[in-house]
């Protein structure tokens, strides 16, 4: 009964180390991006996005900087 018990644990250790070192090993492959992964066509698009993304932020915070926009803000709270 005691070596049984010691097999069983022994292929239940064995089999979940082998799950998590293929999950590791999966996760690892996913994770991996080189530049020679991304062309540079889709760097090119990413870049302007980001200049997009980063001239409506400043718009935005002109927006809420501005003297006028606290004052808007006041009178629709009444």
């Amino acid at each position: 009964m005691e070596k049984e018990l010691i097999i069983m644990v022994v292929m239940i250790v064995f089999i979940a180390s082998v799950t998590l070192t293929e999950g590791l090993k999966q996760y690892l492959r996913l994770r991996k991006v080189s530049r020679s992964d991304i062309n540079q066509d889709e760097l090119e698009l990413l870049r302007k996005q980001n200049r997009h993304l980063e001239a409506r932020v400043q718009t935005l915070e002109r927006i809420v900087t501005d003297s006028s926009y606290d004052l808007k803000q006041e009178i629709n709270s009444l």
